[in-house]
């Protein structure tokens, strides 16, 4: 599918992470050209022209058609084959982006009904000529390089269509079925989603859809009693909420953690104005096999950690989000030397991608031979 690829958007990167600082407590970017995790999401995001948008301002090309009308950001997952990523290496990204499953919840006659829809989106250094210049694929696009684990991070994000929006998300009272937070969080932040903070996430990501940015439509046509928290911004929230925590956690240590990877599912919506808490904590170690997840500094195992968010207090208080991330201890982002000798130890092999062959390399091929027969 169509999408934007060539150099990390830097300004949006910056642009985020201080929007970001208005309602959380988080450390300036050190070193400066660093890309948090999450953080791609404000790059590579093709603007689409007004005609190929939904009534609701979302991409129509993702929908099963027009009759599936309301959309939502069911969850996602993160592979991050290299533990740190900075704007200037890889430089230049390929970025391939496509539709890898639909799934059928329900009756297919009911109005209830549920599409789920996975877009599937990896980024791979872009292969450059010896002038440094990317090198472009025939059918377009740039051409990744031909290594086939060297892939930067992949990305699932997994869509929900309805023919109908369901009685539980229409309401900002407490639901009847409440997930109790997990206790004893190690870290936790404490915030309230404002208006401008959705709009800035939404031009930054290019996101037009309207339940983030046109309260009246959200109430008239969504049945919605307010403005939708993003369901990629949660993810950002909460990766960056374990990145404090993490940072923390190993103050004084010769390593930090890196996030390798990171799955979450939204449960119930976040509204506008409505305050939030983001917190996570540790669940355990992640020991070796063989020389997957073998770390580089000793006994120091990588660690699965929990994180969610959760909404209103007390005897109300809800998991509204929910994730786990996995974490590999690697070298101090410092210096770019200390990074690629963390990141040659762990290697890209560590995490296992589920489908390697996503540069474009093989639909090429097929659209080749079949332009020719």
């Amino acid at each position: 599918m169509p999408t934007d690829e060539g150099l990390w958007d830097s300004f949006n990167i910056r642009a985020l992470r201080k929007s970001l600082q208005s309602h959380l407590s988080l450390s300036d970017l050190r070193p400066a050209n660093v890309v948090p995790p999450g953080y791609h999401q404000v790059s590579f995001n093709k603007l689409p022209y007004e005609h190929e948008l939904g009534h609701d301002g979302a991409e129509k090309r993702h929908a099963p058609n027009d009759e599936w009308k309301y959309r939502v950001w069911a969850g996602g997952y993160m592979e991050f084959q290299i533990p740190n990523i900075w704007t200037d290496r890889p430089k230049i990204v390929a970025v391939n982006e496509r539709i890898t499953d639909t799934r059928l919840v329900g009756d297919l006659a009911s109005e209830n009904a549920k599409v789920f829809v996975t877009l599937t989106r990896t980024l791979f250094p872009a292969m450059v000529d010896p002038q440094g210049k990317p090198v472009r694929r025939r059918l377009g696009g740039l051409r990744a390089t031909n290594q086939r684990d060297n892939i930067v991070l992949k990305e699932e994000k997994y869509l929900c269509f309805m023919r109908e929006i369901p009685d539980s998300l229409k309401s900002t009272a407490s639901p009847r079925r409440k997930l109790p937070p997990p206790s004893n969080p190690v870290y936790s932040q404490s915030m309230v989603p404002s208006p401008t903070l959705l709009f800035r996430f939404s031009a930054l990501s290019r996101n037009a859809h309207a339940i983030h940015l046109d309260a009246e439509y959200t109430r008239l046509v969504y049945n919605l009693p307010k403005l939708i928290v993003h369901g990629p911004l949660t993810s950002v929230l909460m990766l960056d909420i374990l990145g404090e925590a993490l940072a923390l956690y190993t103050a004084g240590k010769p390593y930090t953690f890196a996030v390798r990877t990171f799955q979450y599912k939204n449960l119930l919506p976040l509204f506008v104005n409505e305050q939030i808490t983001i917190a996570c904590k540790k669940l355990h170690d992640i020991q070796p096999q063989g020389t997957k997840f073998k770390s580089a500094f000793g006994g120091v195992t990588w660690e699965k950690w929990e994180v969610w968010i959760q909404k209103g207090v007390g005897e109300d208080a809800t998991v509204a989000v929910r994730g786990s991330a996995w974490v590999s201890p690697v070298a101090h982002r410092g210096a770019e030397a200390s990074s690629e000798a963390a990141a040659e130890a762990l290697g890209p092999s560590n995490v296992e991608t589920q489908n390697p062959d996503l540069n474009g390399e093989e639909e090429e091929k097929q659209a080749t031979k079949t332009s020719s027969e």
